[in-house]
């Protein structure tokens, strides 16, 4: 009677399968193997990413963005670090909000918003000591600032300093300076910003007042220094004359016409006397008070609104600032934690996706490795596979034979890798892995790595095997379809 058509038995195939596997005991050892220290590899580098994408997502949000920020709309994209092009980012300056007061008053009235700062910021050259470097300089409101960006700790100082001249440098870049001066900064000395802009170089000193660091080490936040508001608008030219220009654009309606300026134009005589003299030219220039207005810093102005989301409104709070500045969005824009890091930031995620493309071939070799072997454990029982047939075993249960041989093979072996690496990412975790290079510092968002594995990755990984252990099986088991119950008996 024909077992398979007449009485296909589940167990039955099992225990083929099984017996099938346990005969072939060094094969099967050794791709269980591959698979085993392949899923085991593959869960301890995601459960690193994991914590690394975390982290670094945790500490841009607390020490540097907020969830969300607001800026003013410009022709070019920029970052609370400046314009996104590169070959223009240390030239120009970022627009200023000339109205974040009322923005302000709007952000802090949703309900999804918990704390909400003001900052201006530029790009500058620091020198101190006779010592100069390129930095990243904010000007902040410790009051609301450190309420938003509450991950940043101070070594030395006071933070009330920031509103009367005051300069906190980070502790990383403050200790490069201290050993190039081979001193140790002192509170009150000297900080002298100069920043090329709009055809001038504009030069402003504050003062020392002490010393901040991030909780996550990277080359980007390493260099940022914190200000008085008012310093920092100086540097970048926000006054009272470019707020003026801003608010009363040169005329862009199409329909404009330039001639009709001369339209009424005709000649006058003027009377005797009354033409230009030395005297009128130094009354004129004699009184400056309409320039010294209009260079007058404008204290209203601000590059951005940083904002910290309630708990679990981070998504939400979002959707409300795009409803918030619908009517007026071509004068503001919100940006994402992302897109206020800036591409320093996003650079980051793109290596850390290449790394996740460069796992996906490693998977795509697993797959390849089993299917080899299936379809090599095909040709050698290829008499095996034709008995059945000629005993009446259809295309089902040689089907669900390979099947269950390849499902079986590949999720033991990844069930056993997972395991080992849950344990090994639960021994990193506890010790740390130290990084010292700087591009794996920036990558990882610190110098102490610590893998975070959990249940539910490890069920992912579970279900990643079974997927691949499927795909294994498909060629192969077409390979055996097409074995021939009288050709493959004739070989026995």
């Amino acid at each position: 009677m024909p077992f398979a058509v007449q009485y296909p038995n589940t167990m039955l195939i099992l225990k083929l399968a099984f017996r099938n596997l346990m005969r072939h005991r060094r094969k099967t050892i050794v791709i269980g193997s591959l698979i085993a220290v392949g899923m085991a590899a593959l869960f301890v580098a995601n459960a690193v990413f994991e914590s690394t994408n975390q982290g670094l997502r945790s500490s841009l949000i607390r020490s540097l963005t907020g969830d969300a920020a607001l800026s003013a709309r410009a022709d070019t994209s920029f970052s609370l670090f400046g314009s996104e092009v590169p070959i223009v980012s240390e030239y120009e300056s970022i627009p200023a909000m000339t109205e974040a007061g009322e923005l302000l008053g709007l952000v802090n009235g949703l309900p999804e918003t918990e704390a909400s700062a003001p900052i201006v910021s530029a790009l500058a050259q620091m020198r101190i000591g006779g010592i100069a470097v390129n930095v990243p300089v904010f000007g902040v409101e410790p009051d609301s600032y450190f309420k938003v960006c509450t991950d940043i700790a101070i070594e030395r100082g006071d933070v009330s300093r920031l509103s009367d001249g005051g300069v906190f440098l980070n502790g990383v870049l403050a200790a490069s300076l201290e050993a190039s001066l081979g001193r140790q900064l002192t509170l009150g000395e000297d900080v002298v910003f100069g920043m090329y802009s709009g055809g001038s170089f504009r030069l402003k000193k504050g003062s020392f007042a002490g010393v901040h660091r991030y909780v996550s080490s990277t080359e980007t936040l390493d260099r940022v220094v914190l200000a008085d508001p008012t310093l920092v608008r100086s540097i970048a030219n926000y006054t009272l004359g470019y707020a003026m220009s801003s608010d009363d654009p040169a005329p862009t309606d199409d329909t404009f016409d330039l001639d009709s300026l001369f339209g009424d134009v005709s000649d006058s005589v003027a009377e005797g006397g009354s033409g230009l003299t030395l005297e009128s030219v130094e009354d004129a220039l004699a009184d400056t008070s309409e320039r010294d207005t209009l260079v007058m810093t404008d204290a209203a102005a601000w590059s951005f609104i940083l904002v910290k989301a309630r708990a679990g409104d981070d998504v939400r709070l979002a959707r409300a600032l795009f409803e918030a500045v619908r009517d007026r969005e071509d004068e503001y824009r919100v940006l994402s934690w992302r897109e206020a890091a800036g591409s320093s930031a996003q650079a980051l995620f793109a290596i850390q996706s290449a790394f996740y493309v460069g796992l996906g071939f490693v998977a795509l070799g697993a797959v390849l490795v089993i299917m080899n072997a299936l379809v090599i454990s095909v040709l050698e029982r290829s008499a095996e596979i034709g008995t059945m047939r000629g005993l009446g075993a259809g295309g089902p249960f040689i089907r669900g034979l390979f099947v269950a041989e390849s499902m079986a093979l590949t999720l033991s072996a990844a069930a056993i890798g997972v395991a080992a690496g849950y344990i090994v990412a639960l021994v990193l975790a506890k010790g740390g892995i130290t990084l010292e290079n700087p591009l794996l510092v920036s990558l990882f968002g610190g110098t102490v790595v610590r893998p975070a594995p959990s249940p539910a990755s490890a069920g992912l990984h579970l279900v990643l095997a079974a997927f691949v252990g499927a795909l294994a099986w498909i060629y192969p088991v077409s390979l055996a379809m097409r074995v021939q119950p009288v050709a493959a008996m004739s070989k026995v």
